[in-house]
This record gives C-alpha cells, structure tokens and sequence, in this order.
C-alpha cells in the first residue's frame, strides 16, 4: 500500500509540474481573449469523444477510459449569463462508472469557472449523447445538492485550473478530492487526488484523454462509443 501511495504521489507530483510548466509558459502572453468565448471555446474543447488509450499503452497499469461529452439544455433552472452546460459520461469496461453535468461558466469579466453536478436519477441519462438533439435536455429537478467548483486560467490554447486545497467533499464523510485539469482543443488531462479527513491521500491517478471524435450524428454514435468502450479496467468512483 505505502508503495502505492508513493507511486500516486510521484505521478500527482509530475502532473502539477506539468500545469505549472504550462502557466508558467502562458505568462508571457498578455491579452486574453473575450470571457464569452473563453466560455464558448473551453465548452466546445471539452465537447467530444474521448479515450486514454495512448496513456494505457505507455502504462497498462492505469484503466482504459472512454470519455463521451456533449453539450446540453438544462430546464427549469435560470441559468447565469455566458453558460454552457455538458453532459459528461464515462465508461470503463464497456460500464458507465461516472455521470456528471458540467457548466462552464463567468459571473464577472474575468473568471473562467467550471461547475460540477451530480444527478439524483443517472439511469434515465445513460446514453443521452446519442439522442436526437431535440431529447438532449436535463430537468434541473435531477439534480442533487452536491456541487464542486474549479476555477479555470486561460493560456495560449489551453485552459489551466485547480480547487486546492480545500478541493470538494467526496461520498464519505470528512474526505475530500482536490482536482487539477489541463483542457487543450485535442487533449483533456485531470488529475483527482482523494484525501481520507485527515488529509492523508488515498488515490489519485492522472488520466490523459485524447480526442477521437468530435460528438458525430446519433445514428452511428453508439457503434463509435461501443468500439472505444472495450477496453476493461477498474476505478473508483469519487467526486
């Protein structure tokens, strides 16, 4: 276990080196474009099919993941102006493990903010991405309590954000899961280390998707999404 954690640890270690080296690489550049389209831009970014496939090559250790993200009509809720919402779906061993609304959104001119939603029915979503678009809507009444923040940063072509430290509550009680995600127009990598309420890390294995799709029509989106579900691995399921 001690082993484990040490492995998790070096590998959250390189992912942050990673953000910063990529911040530190954005700092040069002065002029950030219009918070409406860092909205528009970042939303359609994080649109898409997505896999780790390359990542579980290199390191057949981490699970194959298939990430199925597209955008959505939320009703019965006013939403903020300059917000986009993005049902997420993901699959591991031809399994959806983790269902989520993302909103991307700014409550001022400058602060780029991603907002993460649990359901109460996830059941009734599976496969919503391949609906006709007109059925591709969520009725806020679906939506639980539970809602976790990640502030976003723009750079050249890509997006940088974090919640640490004090991150967002996991399902037991005490514990929390400090994020990190790096979205750029092909590639989205995250990175959710989970801490026990004494703040000692339980897991936390970067994930590196790669797009393989922009979301296609529904007739042939679920032969796409059943192909690159194959792989089998495990997770744990968290925020």
């Amino acid at each position: 276990m001690q082993k484990n954690l040490l492995k998790i640890s070096t590998l959250s270690f390189l992912f942050i080196t990673v953000i910063f080296a990529q911040k530190s690489q954005g700092a040069t550049i002065t002029s950030a474009p219009p918070i409406s389209f860092q909205v528009s831009q970042v939303a359609q970014w994080f649109t898409g099919l997505f896999n780790n496939t390359k990542q579980v090559t290199n390191n057949p250790i981490v699970p194959q993941i298939t990430m199925l993200n597209c955008g959505v009509k939320l009703i019965g809720n006013d939403l903020m102006k300059n917000t986009e919402t993005i049902y997420l779906e993901q699959t591991t061993g031809g399994f959806p493990f983790r269902v989520r609304l993302y909103s991307f959104f700014s409550n001022d001119d400058s602060q780029l903010t991603i907002s993460i939603s649990r359901f109460l029915d996830e059941t009734s979503l599976l496969g919503l991405c391949g609906r006709p678009e007109i059925e591709q809507f969520i009725n806020a009444k679906n939506l639980d309590s539970f809602s976790c923040e990640i502030n976003l940063s723009w750079f050249q072509n890509s997006y940088v954000g974090n919640n640490s430290p004090v991150g967002c509550p996991t399902t037991f009680p005490g514990g929390k899961v400090v994020s990190d995600v790096l979205i750029k127009p092909n590639i989205i990598e995250s990175l959710d280390r989970v801490f026990d309420r004494n703040d000692n890390l339980l897991f936390g294995t970067p994930i590196a998707f790669h797009r393989v799709e922009t979301v296609p029509e529904p007739s042939i989106l679920f032969g796409l999404f059943a192909l690159s579900g194959l792989g089998i691995g495990t997770v744990r399921k968290h925020d």
